[in-house]
């Protein structure tokens, strides 16, 4: 018994360290085809200026965020928008490294941006079946596939997604006050993160029934389990606590929400506005247009949905389906940003990738060459991309 035990100690040991080396190796990978797409798309391309480079979009939003806190009101340039939209976090957490490192914010936001990647994917390990074609594809995916730049410069999807995987992470081990913990990170993260608190509810109904509890006594079940009950009312934290600092800073706590008139995104009926981005055929080329590439990436994602359900995993399929409903019902903006930052829809599309070992070869030399034509396309303005 013994000598099995020295055995199965190197050999963790040895596993450990593979799992930390692929992210890395595909961190190091991913930076290299960043900077090649740079320097053969962009005019006096440098190493130097390659992290600001890739700043586009959203990206500069959240550099003056960082850099300068939320706009008061009225927002002193007059602009039609305020910087309320965007939720807290990440910026308090890339500004305060650029105080204390007294490094520029882009260097500071990619070198933390390919970190939290890089831990995104060791905690997805688990959720990946422990399955390393799996776990491969998702590195890669993340580091240095073609929606990289939303995992590795200065976007809240890196926080988002590592942070949602550290959820059902807990979730799965049936660590219900980590898993709270976590989600109040979430729900400062992003505006639909308050919903993961929808997850922990239904994964504690999951046990009670499992347990073999009634419907009628599932609250007083949970009234028994302190550490569920403080899971449940500290997960909302993050978007109250926003909601209470812009209550005091501009008078309005749901300025995040009111400010999105700004970028037009008025609600509607979300099934309206997928037939009508379906259905916007291009003219004179076979190539679909943006609305109708938004819409195929909301499919995917919906049938990735479906998939968690298929397979039993309801709460992350319950927290999938909300988060690319609500955007939805208010058009299909940033749909493709949003669906590959949706932790559970990505893992799970890497787990089907992975079963046959063709397509999943095919599936990581797709994702590389795809790190290189993504970023092309990120600094060529591609609307889909945005």
């Amino acid at each position: 018994m013994a000598v099995i035990v020295e055995q199965a100690a190197p050999q963790a040991q040895t596993r450990s360290a593979v799992l930390w080396l692929i992210p890395l190796a595909c961190a190091a990978l991913g930076l290299l085809v960043r900077f090649l797409a740079y320097a053969n798309t962009v005019d006096a391309a440098s190493v130097a200026n390659f992290a600001e480079g890739l700043c586009r979009w959203d990206c500069g939003w959240y550099v003056r965020l960082s850099e300068e806190g939320y706009d008061p009101f009225p927002v002193p340039s007059m602009i039609n928008a305020g910087n309320w939209a965007f939720f807290p976090l990440y910026p308090l957490l890339v500004g305060a490294l650029r105080m204390a490192t007294g490094l520029p914010t882009m260097v500071v936001a990619t070198a933390t941006s390919i970190l939290l990647s890089v831990v995104a994917a060791r905690v997805a390990w688990p959720l990946l079946g422990r399955e390393i074609r799996a776990y491969s594809l998702f590195c890669a995916f993340l580091l240095a596939g073609p929606f990289a730049v939303y995992f590795t410069t200065f976007y809240t999807e890196v926080l988002f997604l590592t942070l949602t995987l550290c959820v059902f992470a807990a979730l799965q081990r049936r660590d219900y006050l980590a898993a709270g913990l976590f989600a109040a990170l979430v729900s400062g993260t992003r505006i639909v993160g308050v919903f993961i608190v929808l997850a922990i509810v239904l994964q504690a109904w999951l046990d009670h029934r499992q347990r073999g509890g009634t419907r009628p006594g599932f609250i007083s079940a949970v009234l028994k389990r302190p550490d569920i009950l403080v899971a449940i009312f500290i997960a909302p934290l993050g978007l109250f606590t926003y909601m209470a600092y812009l209550h005091w800073h501009i008078g309005d706590a749901l300025a995040f929400s009111h400010v999105q008139r700004a970028w037009g995104r008025a609600t509607g009926n979300p099934l309206m506005y997928l037939w009508n981005a379906l259905t916007n055929f291009p003219q004179g080329t076979w190539w679909p247009t943006v609305s109708q590439q938004l819409g195929a990436a909301w499919l995917v994602g919906i049938a990735m949905t479906i998939v968690m359900a298929a397979r039993r995993q309801l709460p992350a399929a319950l927290f999938c389906l909300v988060c690319l409903t609500l955007p939805l019902s208010a058009g299909l903006a940033s749909m493709l940003r949003f669906v590959v930052g949706l932790a559970p829809v990505t893992v799970t599309a890497m787990t089907l990738l992975a079963r046959s070992r063709v397509v999943y070869l095919v599936s990581l030399g797709v994702i590389l060459v795809g790190g290189y034509f993504g970023t092309v396309g990120w600094l060529t303005g591609v609307l889909t991309l945005v």
